[in-house]
């Protein structure tokens, strides 16, 4: 195979590591390019491929498992880092999301990862954006090397409980495999602030819906995960079927069940929600027909109506239709002024037919 053949199957190879809830389309001009938002929700243009579609674990979901018949290919970190610099130099993107099959090892992996980053550095002299899969129970030094290196690490947890797990992939562990790493790199990261050197921002990513856990479970975990190791971004990315693969045969997961758990990971990350707060179905399922943040709205009551007058940020943007824009907005003009009607809040655009019922003056 020559490179552009190569890049032609491990390009596409790295569409299951989830880099935003959407890649945004992508480009034709070269296999591999997928438009994704980095920090500042900026749209970049990534170089998104994989260094070896070559992997040793069986994982019951995986397109590049063990046993399922494919073609493999790997690139060499020069090959791979010559291919980077092609497409960088015509402007055809501005960042590399470097992903890998744990081919002879987490530490073997990583290091073909690290060795294509050091000779874009080096030899290619490129400094732009660049993110970095890291395999669970790859070793300490090679975890260094990856935050000293990248902008963005990730480490993909896969399922929320080791059982879940355990039936998805008999290789991993969540106890030995997922949370140990986490550990070493946030060990790293912890470093790295004391000392005010370079800190990279940390993501997972959850494949909703490929063993039986619920969405309970996945938002327990996701919280846990946010308070406990400092985490940038969680993703989801739903189950999706392949063929020739023991759940060739479960059925596709719901987009709309994957946007409730984004649409929860903003309740916990930006609204102040606990995982006790999201409401769940009696079998521990987000309702795919309702916002859970109209759900639980209804549930409580006791919290409505808010004084649009006095209510503080945190109960603003519980409103059903008041978001953290909005809530900054009321509580700019009440600065200003008191609000004697909601009819002036209809020329900032909010949805007044929405918030009414849930707000008072």
């Amino acid at each position: 195979m020559d490179l552009y053949q190569k890049i032609s199957v491990l390009g596409p190879g790295a569409k299951y590591d989830t880099c935003g809830p959407k890649d945004f389309g992508k480009t034709t001009e070269i296999p591999g390019v997928y438009h994704a938002k980095v920090a500042g929700n900026h749209i970049c243009r990534l170089f998104k491929v994989l260094q070896t579609n070559a992997c040793l674990n069986n994982c019951r979901y995986c397109a590049f498992r063990r046993d399922r018949a494919c073609l493999r290919v790997s690139a060499s970190p020069d090959e791979m880092a010559k291919a980077f610099d092609s497409a960088y130099s015509r402007r055809l993107v501005e960042g590399l999301f470097l992903s890998s099959g744990i081919a002879g090892g987490p530490d073997p992996a990583m290091s073909r990862m690290l060795d294509t980053v050091h000779l874009l550095r080096e030899k290619y002299y490129y400094r732009g954006y660049i993110h970095l899969k890291i395999m669970p129970q790859s070793s300490l030094s090679v975890i260094r090397e990856s935050i000293k290196l990248a902008n963005r690490i990730s480490l993909n947890i896969e399922s929320p409980t080791d059982e879940s797990l355990a039936r998805l992939s008999g290789e991993k562990s969540l106890k030995k495999g997922f949370f140990h790493t986490l550990s070493l790199i946030k060990g790293e990261l912890k470093k790295n602030f004391f000392a005010d050197k370079k800190i990279p921002s940390l993501t997972t990513q959850f494949v909703v819906g490929a063993g039986d856990e619920n969405d309970g479970e996945i938002v327990k975990t996701t919280h846990f995960l946010y308070k406990n190791f400092g985490l940038k971004r969680v993703f989801y990315s739903a189950f999706r079927p392949i063929d020739d693969t023991p759940l060739a045969n479960r059925p596709a997961v719901s987009l709309v069940r994957e946007h409730r758990l984004y649409q929860t990971d903003f309740l916990m990350r930006f609204y102040h929600f606990s995982p006790w707060d999201i409401p769940l179905d009696k079998n521990g399922f987000l309702s795919e027909m309702e916002d859970p943040k109209l759900i639980w709205a209804r549930r409580n009551p006791w919290f409505f109506p808010v004084d649009i007058n006095k209510a503080s940020y945190w109960d603003l943007i519980k409103v059903p239709g008041i978001g953290p824009v909005s809530a900054k907005k009321i509580v700019q003009i009440r600065r200003q002024t008191k609000v004697v009607s909601l009819d002036r809040l209809y020329n900032l655009r909010f949805q007044l037919s929405k918030i009414s019922p849930y707000l008072k003056v």
